[in-house]
């Protein structure tokens, strides 16, 4: 079958799952390309390639785009079928009751999809396959997590190196394992665990050999000088899988890299082989400065000591530092909001986004805000981008107003500690304008090439923007 996938934008973090998707299509004998909205027009694309399916993956915010494109696409092609993945088919299923779509996948995709289309090709009823809901109900008894990931073919990177300037970015990524173990109240991570309950272990770890033979795969073919592990997290301890991945990456690689892992796990052995094997920066999230914030109402667990110390034994051994943190958490103050940049400011981290607290759905954080009547559920009305104001009705305007000015101020609070006082006791407070966003933008292009990913990130105009001018975070938290 000709199946075309369909994304909004290009971002320069790599959709691993889409690619992973293609590349079990192509497997099966499937033709595939790519389509993206933002620069093509996908009516003339699909008369000229004429796809049989179309498919997206969707986080929230981002899943509008792709509804009002399919009503187009069932306009004019309604023959196509159309399906959508991603994190907010898994969350909000009903989104193929208000949609022209003709299914979705629950869950991870990766046997259901190539499943689909085997039915698709010789008529079969669907209604069968396990992850698939269409508009008749379809099955969303959910199939057991495939287990041995290395059984997976590599992504099928050609779909965007080839047809983008991807290809020619130094910065790629890679993801080692998946599933997360932790039950923040903002993520999805634990729902996911409760709709697989039963069905096998949730996380799961590509062996050493196999990820370094993808990364080399992908060095010898296309640019690459940075390499970025989008794992929930990437390391849990300092163990066998740590000390082989340290050697083998140093000695057939030799590449810096960027990953993720949580302050209350960081440990001195596991920073001394981080560096050994070549990490350059490392991403921990902080969330809220105030602890009653921190643990019971995210639940992150951990202390602001564990926090201070593993952020600086990461800058003792030359590992730079990214911190994600949450601002306007329900019925939090400026007062709490400052407290987060402080101890980002004690921590000494070296680049740090604040985004907004968006109630996604069925996170606990997200229902606790319906039940509470802080918002009343629109989710197409969400940004994808984090900096825009928050949805919540227990702020006032003046308060949206100054969480957006921390959002776009906090990172130059934070890289250089004198202007905190002129920040935070000043700007902050005068109305949101476009020179305090352009301050923002020039230091997060400055940290991000000189800190984080050294010259690999893309200059302005490359990364995705959100509406209103937000940015998109590209970096993954956990």
């Amino acid at each position: 079958m000709r199946i075309m996938f369909v994304v909004q934008y290009i971002d320069y973090i790599d959709s691993v799952g889409l690619m992973q998707i293609s590349a079990l299509a192509k497997k099966e004998g499937h033709i595939v390309q790519l389509c993206v909205l933002s620069r093509e027009n996908i009516i003339n694309r699909i008369q000229d390639f004429k796809p049989e399916v179309i498919a997206y993956s969707a986080s929230t915010g981002e899943h509008k785009y792709y509804v009002e494109c399919n009503k187009a696409i069932k306009h004019r092609f309604p023959d196509i079928f159309t399906i959508m993945g991603g994190p907010h088919t898994t969350y909000y299923p009903h989104i193929i009751e208000e949609s022209t779509l003709d299914a979705i996948c629950i869950g991870e995709g990766d046997e259901a999809f190539t499943e689909l289309l085997s039915y698709l090709e010789h008529g079969s009823d669907i209604s069968t396959v396990r992850n698939i809901v269409t508009h008749q109900g379809g099955n969303d008894d959910l199939r057991l997590l495939y287990q041995d990931l290395d059984n997976l073919p590599f992504p099928d990177r050609a779909l965007f190196y080839e047809t983008t300037e991807m290809g020619r970015w130094p910065l790629k990524s890679f993801m080692a394992s998946r599933g997360c173990p932790y039950s923040c109240t903002y993520c999805f991570n634990h729902v996911f665990r409760k709709l697989y309950n039963g069905k096998g272990r949730v996380i799961r770890r590509h062996s050493v050999d196999y990820i370094v033979e993808e990364i080399r795969k992908v060095k010898d073919k296309y640019s690459l000088e940075f390499v970025k592990f989008y794992d929930d997290v990437f390391i849990y301890r300092t163990d066998d899988w740590l000390e082989e991945f340290t050697a083998k990456y140093r000695s057939k690689i030799g590449l810096p890299f960027h990953c993720l892992t949580r302050a209350d796990l960081m440990t001195e052995d596991m920073a001394k082989l981080l560096k050994e094997a070549g990490c350059h920066s490392i991403s921990m999230s902080i969330e809220a400065g105030n602890p009653y914030f921190r643990n019971e109402i995210l639940r992150r667990h951990m202390s602001e000591e564990q926090i201070i110390n593993a952020f600086h034994l990461c800058r003792n051994y030359g590992i730079h530092t990214f911190s994600n943190n949450i601002l306007g958490l329900p019925n939090s103050t400026i007062e709490n909001e400052i407290e987060t940049i402080d101890l980002n400011i004690k921590a000494k981290v070296s680049y740090v986004e604040f985004p907004i607290f968006h109630p996604y759905p069925r996170t606990e954080l997200g229902d606790d805000c319906i039940k509470k009547g802080m918002y009343q559920p629109n989710y197409s009305g969400l940004h994808m981008s984090y900096m825009n104001k928050s949805p919540l009705s227990c702020f006032s305007e003046k308060e949206k107003n100054i969480q957006r000015n921390l959002s776009t101020l906090g990172l130059l609070a934070v890289w250089l500690p004198f202007l905190r006082n002129i920040i935070l006791k000043w700007l902050i407070y005068l109305p949101y304008n476009r020179f305090f966003f352009f301050l923002y933008y020039i230091t997060k292009s400055y940290l991000n090439r000189t800190k984080i990913y050294l010259e690999c990130t893309p200059v302005i105009g490359q990364i995705g923007l959100g509406e209103s001018g937000g940015v998109t975070p590209s970096s993954g938290r956990c």
